[in-house]
């Protein structure tokens, strides 16, 4: 029915903007070597963060290298463990090796933790690209895993964390109010204008770009395209309850790290079957009938919150009145959050 037809058309959208990586593959005559795992109760210092690292680079490209998905899985965790899952099943179904990655010396931002969950975060040179990742630890008896990892813009340099004498980086509270947002309420606004655009009210705190404004457009045009062939096309954003993991910046401010959901859905105007393009067959479990086609991705990202501005100093007018409209402008700009980097892909996808 052509109502199949025209949703294989338009579904290819529902992949813009899960993340895409444009680091060449790691030669596969290149073959690892598994490293024994224990857990104690060791203290969470740079160089057990490193060693953390080391451990983790290892059984992940063990995992890669043999395509053994349960392997992948014991070191992933929060919104990693999905996209691990979709990454692996999707090379399955294409009959192709899972793609491996050659990570470079990392700069480790280490915190000083008491108890836990116990977490770090890791820049690491990663083929063209950078990544940025978080890592966490449950317990003591518990393995440290992959959290979430988000890759920068080219050409975008990692910002520089405060770091104290011993070489520990400060982490804030979630809930820190010395910026201008707090860490754990930097999603749900970068929600609302991904879906309202730059007339959102949330706009007022974040800067326009690929993953706040960009998605809006991306949105727009994806559902004219939609209704031409008679479908509609929605796109939701949702800020989930997994951790977050913020890092004090030399100028105040704060990097931090943390995870959307996305669910985009198509709907055609009679129940019939759905038909699923090639990129996405390896989430479908059969063949899928209905109406509507949802595709939920997990979108991991790291934004630049700046330090909250200080109150004007109302008795100084004549120095304010002095400033240009440019430079209120770019004043205002920087005291915008920044989304920096973001990583995905499609996890799941249901009909109805």
């Amino acid at each position: 029915m052509r109502t199949t037809a025209t949703v294989a058309a338009v579904l290819p959208l529902l992949l813009l903007g899960a993340g895409c990586s444009a680091e060449p593959e790691r030669p596969r005559d290149a073959r690892p070597v598994a490293i024994a795992t224990t857990s104690s109760d060791v203290p969470l210092t740079p160089q057990s963060a490193a060693r953390a690292f080391t451990l983790w680079t290892v059984n992940d490209d063990l995992a890669r290298a043999s395509g053994d998905e349960r392997l992948a899985l014991a070191w992933a965790a929060d919104s990693q463990r999905a996209v691990t899952a979709a990454e692996y099943r999707k090379a399955a179904a294409a009959g192709v090796p899972v793609a491996r990655h050659s990570y470079g010396r990392p700069t480790l931002w280490v915190p000083r933790l008491d108890g836990y969950p116990q977490w770090f975060v890791a820049s690491a040179p990663r083929g063209r690209e950078t990544a940025l990742m978080a890592f966490v630890r449950s317990s003591a008896e518990a393995r440290w895993r992959l959290s979430l990892l988000a890759v920068p813009d080219r050409g975008v340099k990692p910002p520089k964390v405060e770091i104290d004498a011993d070489g520990y980086a400060a982490a804030l509270p979630p809930e820190d109010q010395s910026v201008l947002i707090a860490p754990s309420l930097v999603a749900p606004p970068q929600a609302a204008v991904a879906e309202d655009g730059p007339g959102s009210y949330s706009a007022r705190v974040l800067k326009a770009g690929p993953y706040t404004t960009g998605y809006y457009t991306e949105k727009e045009k994806a559902a004219k395209k939609a209704a031409k062939e008679g479908l509609a096309y929605t796109s939701m954003f949702t800020a989930t309850s997994q951790p977050v993991f913020p890092l004090r910046t030399e100028d105040g401010g704060c990097l931090v790290l943390y995870s959307l959901t996305r669910d985009v859905s198509l709907t055609q105007k009679e129940e019939g079957p759905l038909d699923v393009p090639g990129e996405l067959a390896h989430l479908a479990a059969g063949e899928l009938t209905g109406r509507e086609l949802h595709v939920f991705s997990s979108l991991r990202f790291a934004a630049l919150v700046p330090a909250k501005a200080s109150s004007p100093d109302k008795t100084d007018k004549s120095e304010k009145d002095a400033k240009s409209d440019k430079s209120d402008k770019q004043e205002k700009e920087r005291q915008k959050v920044a989304v920096i980097a973001e990583d995905g892909t499609a996890t799941r996808i249901e009909s109805s």
